[in-house]
């Protein structure tokens, strides 16, 4: 029985390990090739190292079991080959297989089709073992590498490669895949059955684990999207440039802008020798068209990239001849780089980060889907979980960290190469939420039985329409995680420029830290943020700025907007500020008859034909009042010196003070450029993107 179970452990490594393999390859290393995805150092090859455990924990047991059963019912079958102890190894992957899929009853279309196949491949490997059908027509099915790619390919094929795609076309394409995966085993097993063929096996065995081991090797590093030579030297003398968005993040929850909780403890030293801006309005809700301004001075309407309906349900790029910040401080001798987590819409296909020398904006390898799943990965993650967070399974953007790394080595470079202009943009505190320990810890209301990724989808989507609210305990959860997002972000904040300081770099370097917009957790029905939604969550977002030189805080009341940073910027260190921007340089004093601020929100995807949310909302701001207008509703006015919260909308139309504030936020709407840019839709790789982080469906 010893010889027995040994051979069950041996077969059932092969099968579990073969069947991990390929998962891993169809799953992480295809996108890594097709969408410049890539496994991050540290924590995702750690989660990839315990899926992999647990398979082999899994081949180990039920080998072993299987072993014990074959022995005690006498079928060892060839003790040379093994070959019972095959087909036992093949049907327990299939079992496991089938049970994996239970857990996200009801399943879709490729996920049934995945179920049917599993069925009929568990009844021949049962009908063998009951000496029903004959070992050579069913041995082959057994093979681990034909098992694995059969049981993948179908779901494989109609959901990671062919989205969007009819039907029948992914109908076709799979069983033509599933046909090809069949004959090239067929022909593999008549080659190692030759004498000659043990040479061959060994020399695909060493390439294959060279093949990973190049993969494994090439993962660790940051792949560079895009990168193009400077044009012209660069000049000494100037201040450095380090620009950061805390994508999603809303000011008060930032304990610098006095949220209750110590969200932003690295912050609030920083403001000892900066300026804090607390009323910085961010120019949209949504990531695209918030950068689009920061990065040209525009307000949405006139900078063009804003999401359109009909033709650009998910933002229009930003129009080839805009003028960005980055091209302006290149032409005079700085050295450009971004390095992004937001790969959906800072991409370069959407033109915000245009201009830049260097540009890094790619994500993790994809280890969770919002969709069942026929992955035995989620099942290993199960069994994960009863030990330790899986939570990091979630992840689709890089993490704070992972952006420091490949910032310090741009800065690492700099050297005395003259000035540079750098910026990052982390992505801890977006949808999904799933900081890092401790921070996920750091803060009360953490409910362990939240699926990251799965039920925020879905609690998104219910919310969204109108089938439900959220929950006190739902809240609760969203916003610990969401804040201890924010926590990990200010600490890696204090990591970078705690290398700025050690460099010799802090004291010669203008540093912006601010939000590109604010996110939603249930007020008013509205969650998440690209809901068209003007109201504060969405729209005040932080702004601290270290002026060079800078040693003692401070802290403005004015009225700030994203289009004033371009012009700051480019006043602070010298460069000529193109004319006609809509922003200020916030060193110089308002013009007289500027003192407005505007925002503008749109609903993006499916969402901008919804009736809840589709049409156009924009925000005026003069002193304490602020009034928003919507193509599809009434006007609203507050005072949110008295309101913070929104809570009293005072507009009457009998009211002077709404009427002048209305007829001028129309003067502004109306001497808005029509926008002539062709119309267009963005390439498949680029909605991937879009979907990745949840912006589609």
């Amino acid at each position: 029985m010893k010889r027995s179970i040994l051979i069950g452990i041996r077969c059932g490594l092969r099968v579990w390990l073969a069947y991990g393999v390929v998962e891993f390859v169809l799953t992480c290393v295809v996108p890594m090739l097709t969408r410049h995805d890539t496994i991050l150092p540290g924590w995702q090859w750690r989660l990839i190292g315990l899926t992999f455990g647990v398979y082999a924990l899994f081949a180990v047991v039920l080998g072993g079991v299987g072993g014990a059963l074959l022995s005690w019912t006498g079928r060892r079958g060839r003790e040379g080959l093994g070959m019972h102890h095959e087909v036992v190894a093949a049907l327990a992957l299939v079992v496991a297989f089938v049970a994996n899929l239970i857990p996200a009853w009801p399943l879709t279309r490729s996920e049934d089709v995945s179920l049917a196949l599993a069925v009929v491949l568990a009844a021949a490997f049962a009908g063998l073992l009951a000496s029903i059908f004959s070992m050579k027509r069913v041995v082959l099915l057994a093979n681990p590498w034909t098992l694995s790619l059969l049981l993948l390919t179908w779901p494989w094929v109609s959901r990671e490669v062919m989205l969007g795609y009819p039907v029948t076309v992914k109908t076709t394409v799979s069983l033509v895949v599933m046909g090809l995966i069949l004959g090239a085993s067929v022909l593999w097993r008549h080659w190692r059955l030759r004498p000659s063929g043990t040479v061959g096996k060994q020399a695909v065995a060493a390439g294959t684990a060279m093949m990973l081991l190049l993969i494994a090797a090439g993962s660790g590093t940051t792949p560079a999207v895009h990168a193009t030579q400077v044009a012209g030297p660069a000049e000494r003398g100037k201040y450095n440039v380090v620009l950061i968005t805390m994508d999603t993040v809303r000011a008060d929850h930032l304990s610098v802008y006095g949220y209750e909780r110590d969200t932003t403890p690295y912050l609030r030293d920083l403001a000892r020798e900066a300026t804090v801006y607390t009323r910085a309005i961010a120019a949209s809700d949504m990531t695209l068209s918030s950068h689009a301004s920061i990065f040209t001075g525009f307000y949405p309407s006139w900078h063009g990239a804003y999401v359109v309906p009909s033709e650009y349900p998910y933002g229009r790029p930003l129009p080839s001849h805009s003028l960005t910040l980055a091209t302006v401080l290149r032409s005079n001798g700085y050295r450009t780089a971004a390095v992004a987590g937001n790969l959906a819409y800072l991409q370069p296909t959407l033109g915000v980060i245009k201009g830049f020398e260097f540009s890094d904006v790619h994500g993790p390898a994809r280890l969770c889907s919002a969709h069942p799943t026929p992955y035995l990965r989620e099942g290993a993650r199960r069994v994960l979980s009863v030990v330790i967070d899986t939570n990091a399974f979630d992840a689709l953007t890089l993490r704070a960290a992972d952006i420091n790394r490949r910032a310090l080595e741009v800065l690492s470079g700099a050297g005395n190469a003259g000035p540079f202009f750098i910026f990052l943009n982390y992505m801890d505190s977006h949808m999904p939420y799933v900081p890092p320990a401790p921070f996920n810890d750091r803060f009360e209301g953490r409910d362990p039985h939240f699926r990251p990724y799965t039920d925020h989808t879905q609690l998104t989507d219910a919310v969204d329409y109108g089938r439900r609210h959220v929950n006190v305990r739902e809240r609760n959860h969203l916003v610990s995680q969401y804040d201890g997002g924010i926590a990990y972000m200010d600490s890696e904040i204090g990591n970078l420029v705690a290398r700025l300081r050690e460099s010799g770099l802090y004291e010669n370097t203008l540093i912006i830290i601010t939000g590109d917009h604010g996110e939603a957790f249930g007020d008013r029905d509205i969650i998440q943020h690209t809901r068209g939604s003007a109201y504060q969550d969405q729209i005040h977002v932080p702004l601290l700025i270290k002026y060079p030189g800078q040693h003692e805080g401070r802290r403005s009341d004015e009225l700030v907007s994203h289009v004033d940073l371009m012009p700051t910027i480019l006043d602070l260190v010298g460069c000529t500020v193109p004319p006609g921007l809509q922003g200020r340089s916030l060193r110089l004093p308002r013009a007289e008859g500027s003192d407005a601020v505007y925002a503008e929100a749109r609903a993006a995807g499916a969402l901008s034909t919804s009736p809840r949310f589709r049409g156009v909302r924009r925000a005026m701001f003069v002193g304490s009042w602020k009034l928003i207008s919507s193509t599809e509703g009434p006007p609203e006015l507050y005072d949110l010196a008295a309101d913070p919260g929104e809570t009293r909308n005072l507009y009457s139309v009998d009211d002077p003070h709404a009427k002048a504030m209305a007829d001028r936020l129309s003067a502004w709407v109306a001497s808005a450029p029509k926008q002539v840019e062709a119309p267009g839709k963005l390439d498949k790789n680029s909605v991937e993107k879009l979907k990745s982080l949840g912006y589609a469906q």
